[in-house]
């Protein structure tokens, strides 16, 4: 990304032909990052008016005046770069379209669309996509989850085990008083099973999509940049971004959350996305 400006100063025809020329640059090369897209392309092109108006208000070159002056040439709606203005408007269309298509994917879904199940006396069937009644720990999902990485997608059955609460004297050693002051550490069990889709699978980040709540506050998941808590139990494994999942196989992953000292940790909840309620399991 690079901002560009010239000053004066300038005559009306030397103005007018330099701001043509950068505001053509600008529709052509503005509209590539989602920042510029949404705010410093559009910006600049306002300001571009602004200018124009003020060197519209200058006299015309007088004849004989010293120095070369600069063609301003056509104007911009007869130039070709002003299509790119069309840019713009495709990924406003692309996003229409693709809100539309999983819209439809998910009313496709709840209306008998196929899915990965798991039996087991749920209260829930599987595929619905409305807000579901929350399971207990230790009960599987309904229905299998679809985790993709590296190109490949898996279908895992997610199964929230158990929650082992902390003590807030167990971050002492992140030497951050303030930044964990009325916080403690629960550390959340998930079982995940490679039900179907594809495999192998080459670790699948099931916990990045794991959460926690606290009545409705959400707990946020604890990242140690170097070394291990010396609190984490001695069964709380974390995840192996490396490891290479087969069909059938099962591992129960651990991973630490800083959640409100002295509130009951109430609901561990896995994301199914942007159009989709969590999945959400009640913690006694």
């Amino acid at each position: 990304m690079r901002f560009l400006s010239l000053r004066g100063p300038f005559c009306r025809n030397c103005g007018t032909a330099v701001l043509r020329d950068m505001t053509g640059k600008t529709l052509w090369q503005g509209w590539w990052s989602p920042i510029s897209l949404v705010a410093i392309t559009p910006f600049t092109l306002i300001w571009n008016l602004t200018v124009r108006a003020k060197l519209n208000k200058l006299p015309p070159p007088v004849p004989g005046q010293p120095g070369p002056q600069l063609d301003p040439g056509v104007p911009l709606r007869r130039r070709p770069v002003v299509l790119a203005a069309l840019i713009p408007v495709a990924w406003v269309l692309f996003l229409v379209f693709q809100i539309v298509t999983h819209a439809g994917d998910s009313s496709a879904d709840a209306s008998g669309g196929s899915s990965s199940s798991v039996s087991g006396g749920h209260p829930n069937s599987a595929g619905d996509d409305k807000p579901q009644k929350p399971l207990k720990l230790g009960q599987p999902s309904a229905e299998a989850q679809t985790v993709e990485r590296s190109g490949k997608a898996g279908k895992f059955t997610i199964t929230p085990q158990k929650v082992v609460m902390g003590k807030p004297s167990d971050l002492d050693e992140l030497k951050d008083k303030d930044k964990y002051a009325g916080r403690t550490i629960a550390w959340v069990y998930v079982n995940a099973k490679l039900v179907g889709g594809d495999a192998p699978v080459q670790g699948p980040m099931i916990m990045t999509s794991v959460g926690t709540l606290s009545g409705s506050a959400p707990g946020t998941k604890l990242l140690v940049m170097f070394g291990d808590l010396s609190s984490r139990p001695s069964d709380c494994k974390s995840e192996d971004l490396d490891a290479t999942w087969q069909k059938g196989d099962e591992h129960t992953l651990c991973t630490p959350y800083l959640v409100p000292d002295g509130q009951k940790l109430t609901t561990v909840t896995y994301s199914r996305g942007w159009y989709k309620d969590p999945l959400k399991w009640t913690v006694d």
